[in-house]
C-alpha cells in the first residue's frame, strides 16, 4: 500500500522552500519566505505555525525558521523528487524550464518516491541513448 502523503501540497511546498534557503543561506527568514513564495508574510506566519505544530520546523517570531531533523527529511525527498521531474519533462520531454519547473512542481507532490525513482531510472536510460523528444 502506497505511503499517505503527511502534509497538503501547500504546507510541502512552504517546507520545500525553507529548505532551500537554508541551503542558500543558512538561514530562512519569514520575509525571504514570503518573497520566494510570492505572499505576503502574515500567509507565511500562519503556514509556520502550523509546520511547527507538526514539528517540521522550529520558528519563533520574528526570529529565524529552522527545519527539524523531520523537516529535512522529509523537504529532500520532496526536492529529491522535484529535481528528477524537472530533469525528465525538460531533458525527455522537451518542454521549456519554465514549463518544466511549473509541472514537475505540481506533479511532486502525487507521485510516489517508487514511481519518482522509476522515472530516474528511465531518464537516465534514455539520455544515455540520446532521446528526446521535440
Amino acid at each position: 500500500m502506497a505511503k499517505k502523503r503527511e502534509l497538503a501540497p501547500r504546507l510541502e511546498d512552504y517546507l520545500e522552500t525553507i529548505y532551500l534557503l537554508e541551503k542558500k543561506n543558512k538561514v530562512a527568514r519569514v520575509k525571504d519566505i514570503a518573497a520566494a513564495r510570492n505572499v505576503k508574510m502574515p500567509t507565511v506566519s500562519e503556514v509556520l505555525r502550523r509546520l511547527t505544530e507538526k514539528g517540521y520546523i522550529t520558528y519563533q517570531p520574528y526570529g529565524f525558521v529552522m527545519t527539524t531533523e523531520k523537516g529535512k527529511k522529509y523537504a529532500r525527498e520532496l526536492y529529491s523528487k522535484h529535481k528528477v521531474l524537472f530533469t525528465f519533462l525538460k531533458d525527455i520531454l522537451g518542454l521549456s524550464p519554465s514549463k518544466a519547473e511549473e509541472e514537475g512542481c505540481m506533479i511532486e507532490h502525487f507521485l510516489s518516491i517508487e514511481t519518482v525513482e522509476r522515472l530516474k531510472e528511465l531518464t537516465e536510460k534514455l539520455k544515455e541513448i540520446g532521446f528526446r523528444l521535440e
